[in-house]
């Protein structure tokens, strides 16, 4: 079928769709040939309805300042995209490059590899130019020019209002075109629309519309590696520090890292501090210092203000310190906080929003293209909203602290950012409730294996509930330690530092209550006066809670007891939430050793063979595989097949012949009983031997270790907050304490979901949820990440027009052994300093 397509006047030497130079220096035609090859470059086909419409032709770029995830972001929209049959180009340097025709066709392997760089490849900058209407219609000129319709931009909210400003301005920007001889009429009729979609690329966390921005957790993460450094500094000299962070008039950073720190007293823009704060924060820190701590940390957002708009400096704040005596130190961390490798989570949502917006530009239907989107998060899932109206309430804020309308500021900043500056008030001593005195006890433990998070989650139970008038103990070594008595009271400072440490001070271990110690648990608990237990742990300790949930047909003192489950594992494997507080750090620590691997693994021509925990449960394995670019992932959800390994076996040969020189493959470790990770390296040993190496790595408990990630910290005390707002619900509605179930992150939200239904949800056989949310993601994982060559029905263009060089088939008689063959040509992707 031939369709007409614009003819474009153009002074400058050129090329056509194919790459062929000059067609005609004065037109420049982009004509629809009917031969059969390029049909299947211009045409796509809709299954549903056998008809054909012309390719979707989109771009890509990153505009404003850089944030680690845009690179996964790009990668994820490209490969996304192009399986959907589009093409991709993508424009570097920003808005820069729309002005300067600086757009570029992008093919599978443009993107291979960049997933775990920090940055963006392609580039960003803030014109000058674009912001004035000619700039706008060169940018106009050369999207038409190589016929591109569809564009995201990964950036801030100007760079988004830029995009919908372009967008705006389209049609009468293309007749200013058509009357100035540029283009011809018929541009009006092929390009009637500028679709656009919006990813937040901001380390602040400033955008309304998502929970999360890209690049905001791998900053967080930044800061609190320094400040854990800094601390032992301080401790050791007794010192107080000032920290400076970034944000612009967003204190996001400084109020995440201040919860995940423990730290003192922070400055933000979004809630000054009252008249005479210098000698309210002195005092609160001598407070301190005379209960026992022997540092003192300051957080400042670059951005902070005092309650007449004046700035708050760092450099003030430790002056005034240092004037009452405190031996202060400065430390302004600067862009430290933007580069680096991106975070699991900004892989993660990064990855889910990038394949999200080219899902957005093809499921989509005229009328909704004609409204921009900006791509966001909600939990773990993505949502779209109208980008306008989140760009406009996110802008609100700056006329809003102009104002001085402070309150309006920290609503509009959405519930999380108010309820983590309650919660940060609340366990830093700078605010308290003003309660008596419950004469409750309420007990924390853990059961099953440790998890990160398990630290600080103990710290808010104990600071919060103090503040809720409640009695709070610690139970040493779980279930089995009830029974022996173990119990500590827990004040204040017991808890004092726990934010930053790994492992779990409480101790756990896997014992459940029994016929054997139910009594002498029973009698610990009236012996102490515990109205409700708090079990933070894994799938051991629900099936605990479940136990003593049943016991209660039988001794009646547990009725009047509440019993709630909270998720702490990193195996993701418990009911009622989505995640659990300690797999965030666990899957940092794989994508670390990971990326080393892949290192290793690219010098010599080598397929990984990685093992990674989880028990029965896969969400370890599917999450490392889409945040790491791994081809396959094998777990017991899904299962093996000796047809499944044929498959991948004869993919990863035909990858190989195309110059690849890494191939990962990881697997949950009860993935099978029969094909274990040692079986599946030597099979592909074997069978690969003369074009790949293999190599087998079982990371081990190295995942469960090191200090609790910033989301794990900051999570595990929001959940605490939320369980003791569930325990006055409680009380306020029976007059007692008596609810039984588990707590847990679901839709963005945290929930109480009864014992009974808990229980319905576990499946004791494989020791996991019986429902998981996160299973459509492995398909998802495994077609961004390997090209499908064998398989030319699920896409539109010849597999080989849409390879690198590097990618193309070589000869059978061109390979020798894997060490020998494995550098010919250089991977510029992975240099921390290329650009497309």
């Amino acid at each position: 079928m031939a369709t007409k397509t614009p003819t474009i006047i153009n002074d400058g030497e050129g090329e056509d769709v194919k790459g062929n130079k000059n067609i005609n220096k004065k037109n420049r035609n982009f004509i629809n040939e009917n031969r059969l090859d390029e049909k299947k470059d211009l045409l796509c086909e809709k299954v549903e309805s056998n008809t054909h419409c012309l390719v979707k032709r989109m771009a890509v770029l990153t505009s404003g300042g850089d944030s680690s995830g845009m690179n996964p972001a790009i990668r994820a929209f490209v490969r996304q995209a192009m399986l959907k049959g589009a093409k991709v180009f993508a424009v570097r340097e920003g808005y820069n490059g729309l002005v300067n025709d600086s757009i570029v066709p992008l093919n599978w392997g443009s993107v291979a590899g960049i997933i775990s760089r920090g940055g963006t490849i392609i580039g960003t900058a803030r014109s000058a130019e674009f912001r004035t209407r000619e700039g706008r219609k060169k940018a106009v000129f050369n999207l038409v020019k190589n016929r591109i319709d569809n564009l995201l931009v990964i950036g801030g909210d100007g760079s988004l209002t830029g995009a919908n400003l372009l967008r705006t301005e389209w049609c009468s920007l293309l007749q200013e075109l058509v009357d100035d001889g540029k283009l011809t009429k018929e541009v009006m009729e092929h390009f009637p629309i500028l679709s656009i979609a919006g990813i937040v690329g901001s380390i602040d966390n400033d955008m309304c519309g998502t929970d999360l921005t890209v690049g905001a957790d791998t900053a967080t993460k930044r800061i609190l590696e320094a400040i854990d450094s800094i601390l032992s500094t301080a401790v050791s000299h007794q010192r107080s520090f000032v920290i400076e962070v970034m944000g612009r008039n967003c204190g996001w950073l400084a109020l995440a890292s201040g919860v995940a720190t423990g730290a003192d007293y922070i400055l933000i823009p979004e809630s000054p501090p009252e008249d005479g704060w210098e000698q309210t924060m002195a005092d609160n820190l001598e407070k301190g210092r005379l209960s026992g701590r022997r540092c003192s940390l300051v957080i400042v957002s670059e951005g902070a203000i005092d309650r007449q708009g004046k700035p708050i400096t760092s450099a003030y704040v430790r002056q005034f310190l240092e004037d009452k005596g405190h031996d202060a130190r400065i430390t302004i961390l600067g862009h430290v906080q933007r580069g680096g490798t991106p975070t699991f989570l900004d892989r993660y949502i990064a990855t889910r929003m990038g394949v999200e917006a080219a899902n957005y530009f093809y499921d989509s239907t005229i009328d909704q293209l004609k409204q921009p989107v900006l791509i966001g998060m909600s939990g773990m899932d993505t949502i779209r909203s109208p980008l306008m109206e989140c760009v406009q309430k996110t802008q609100s804020i700056a006329s809003l602290i102009k104002e001085r309308r402070f309150d309006e500021v920290v609503d509009v900043r959405g519930g999380m950012f108010k309820e983590f500056y309650e919660i940060f008030i609340a366990c830093s001593n700078l605010h308290r409730r003003k309660v008596e005195s419950k004469g409750m006890g309420v007990l924390i433990l853990h059961s099953g294996g440790p998890s990160p998070g398990m630290n600080p989650c103990v710290r808010a139970f104990t600071r919060l509930g103090i503040d809720h008038g409640y009695t709070m103990y610690g139970c040493f070594n779980g279930f089995g330690g009830l029974a022996l008595g173990e119990i500590e009271r827990l004040h204040w400072m017991t808890v004092n530092g726990w934010s930053v440490m790994g492992g779990a001070e409480l101790g756990t271990n896997r014992s459940i209550p029994n016929d054997g110690n139910i009594e002498a648990i029973i009698s610990t608990l009236e012996r102490f006066n515990i109205n409700a237990i708090l079990m933070f742990g894994g799938f051991n300790g629900y099936l605990g809670i479940a136990k003593l949930h049943e016991y209660r047909e039988k001794y009646q003192q547990l009725r009047r007891i509440s019993i709630i489950g909270a998720p702490g594992t990193i195996a993701n494997n418990v009911p009622g939430t989505n995640i659990s507080i300690g797999s965030d750090t666990s899957l940092n620590n794989t994508l670390d050793a990971l990326d080393k691997i892949k290192q290793s693994a690219v010098a010599s021509r080598r397929l990984f063979v990685v093992e990674v925990m989880g028990a029965h449960c896969g969400y370890l394995a599917a999450m490392s595989s889409l945040t790491s670019g791994a081809e396959r992932s094998y777990i017991m959800e899904r299962g093996i097949t000796l047809n499944t390994l044929t498959k991948d076996l004869e993919m990863f040969v035909e990858r190989f012949k195309r110059e690849h020189r890494i191939g990962l493959i990881i697997k949950s470790e009860l993935a099978s009983s029969t094909y274990s990770t040692h079986f599946i390296y030597s099979l592909f040993k074997e069978e690969g031997k003369h074009l790949f190496d293999v190599r087998e790595s079982i990371l081990g408990h190295l995942q469960q270790g090191g200090s609790p990630s910033a989301i794990d910290r900051i999570f595990s005390t929001r959940l605490m907050n939320h369980y003791y707002q569930f325990l006055e619900k409680d009380l306020k509605e029976h007059g007692h304490l008596q609810m039984n179930g588990c707590i847990g992150f679901i839709d963005g939200g945290i929930h109480y979901t009864p014992m009974q239904d808990m229980i319905e949800e576990m499946s004791d056989k494989f020791r996991r949820p019986r429902s998981q949310w996160w299973m459509d993601l492995v398909e998802t994982s495994q077609n961004i990440s390997v090209f499908p060559l064998d398989d030319p029905s699920s896409t539109n263009f010849d597999c080989n027009a849409n390879l690198s060089e590097q990618e193309r088939p070589i000869k059978k008689s061109d390979i020798s052994s894997p060490t020998s063959y494995s550098q010919k040509t250089f991977d510029p992707n992975v240099n921390p300093q290329f650009t497309l």
